[in-house]
This record gives structure tokens, sequence and C-alpha cells, in this order.
């Protein structure tokens, strides 16, 4: 068995009545592709919420990569190494694609506000280096012909790849992905797909993925996490799943197995 980078240990959050996660625990190993998968109100982003600290859990404990980051703070969090990207895109729409690249770049830069304020030779050097390193990214995606196009002007599918290098841009060990192939075509879905595999391959980076795609989801994930109300009801393989009859019942539908060959 790998070591696990991510041990969610029966976590619980409530809004009022409502248990939005109930009692959850997963363990995900460093450098595998894991999904989170179920029906609309299940519970998915909420987990993704309590992982990321941008909820606190009523009960349980959450550690990342050997540390209990349980409470901690958002900030904290993606500092140590954990990034995410969101359902609704939420970049930068009047800065351009290499700028939102940068934003998140400077979590690793090491100049002080008085660097900045005077542009201090170490704070051109450390922009410098911001640039660089975006610009690689940029690449990477096959975005760096549109480093300097506002990214509120990029198709819809570029500026999904954007908000993944400029989720990369943190050095994650750890990548959640929400929800990705929304709103994308069947060709945009299958460049996903190699994308997801490569960061994975080429960058060494663990990726956890919330997705309603279920040919994608069964074509690149080595374990599946099924929520329903809240409620954790199978984790497997994708064949496991996918011929579970809780699952087929509660979310699949009938056909399912046939449907994602």
């Amino acid at each position: 068995m790998s070591e696990a980078i991510l041990e969610v240990n029966e976590v619980t959050k409530t809004f009022g009545g409502l248990v939005a996660v109930n009692a959850v625990t997963m363990h995900i190993e460093k450098r595998r592709i894991f999904a989170v998968i179920g029906p609309n109100g299940a519970g998915k982003t909420t987990f993704f919420n309590l992982v990321t600290g941008i909820y606190k859990p009523d009960r349980g404990s959450i550690v990342f990569d050997g540390v209990d980051i349980t409470g901690r703070d958002p900030a904290v969090i993606a500092g140590m190494g954990m990034a995410r990207t969101f359902q609704n895109i939420r970049l930068f729409g009047s800065m351009s694609a290499l700028e939102n690249v940068m934003v998140a770049r400077h979590v690793h830069t090491r100049t002080s506000y008085a660097d900045a304020l005077l542009h201090t030779p170490r704070y051109h050097r450390e922009e410098r280096k911001a640039r660089d390193r975006a610009m690689e990214l940029l690449a990477y995606m096959q975005l760096d012909h549109r480093a300097q196009e506002l990214a509120k002007n990029l198709p819809y599918g570029e500026q999904r790849r954007l908000e993944i290098a400029r989720a990369l841009a943190l050095e994650p060990k750890l990548l959640l992905l929400d929800e990705p192939a929304a709103g994308m075509n069947p060709q945009e879905t299958e460049d996903l797909q190699r994308r997801i595999v490569g960061i994975r391959d080429d960058l060494g980076i663990t990726i956890v993925l919330i997705e309603h795609d279920m040919k994608l989801v069964m074509s690149i994930s080595e374990r599946i996490a099924v929520l329903d109300y809240g409620k954790k009801i199978l984790e497997g393989t994708p064949e496991e799943v996918q011929n579970d009859p809780r699952v087929i019942e509660a979310y699949l539908g009938p056909g399912a197995a046939e449907g994602v060959q």
C-alpha cells in the first residue's frame, strides 16, 4: 500500500438541521486519481470545502500529508501544498492569463512589502522567476499563446485549463478538481482527460475530482467514492462502482455498466 496523502476520518458537517456530510471516511493514496461522485446535493462540494478549510467539521479529523489540518485556515492549507478549482470558474476576468497564474505564484515569492514598494533588485528577481514559471505552466496547458489575453475573453474550455494552470502554480501535492468537465464538449473533455492523467504522471500530483461525466470518471480513476445524502455508500474500483446495485439505484441508473464502456 502506498502512503496516504489525505486521510479523512469520520468527518461530519451540519447546516442547521441538514447533515451535509455524515461520518465520511476516505484514505487517498499518493499519486492516484480518486473520484468522488453522487447525485446533486449528495455533499460532494461540501466535502471539498471541508478538506480545503473553507468549512470546519463538526466532528472528525482531516490529515494532509501526515499533518492534522482539521480547522486550519484555507490559506495555511494551500501553503502546505493543496490546490483546487471550482465548479463555477473563478478567474480574474480583467487580468491576463499570465497575470492570473502569476497571482498564485506569489505564494512562493520571498519579497517583503518594502521590496515591492521600493522595487528592489530582489523584487525584480522574484517577479522574473514568477513570470517564467507562470509561462512554463501556461505552455504545459497549451495556453502560452494566450498569455497576454484577458481571461474573460478566452473560450470556455481554455478558461477551464487556465484555472488548472493557476492551481498548479501553487506547486501542489494534492489537486482537487470540482467538475472540471462541466460545460465542455466531447473533444474538450477528451483533451481534459489526457491532461489530468498527465498532471499525475508528469508532475507526481495526486488528484481528487468531483465529476458527473461517468465516461471520464471511469476512464481515469483508480478509486471512486460514492456519496448519497451526505453518506459514503461505497468506495471501490470503477468496475465495482458501476456494477454495485446501491450505486445504480442512487445515481447511475439501469444500464450504467454498459453506458460507460
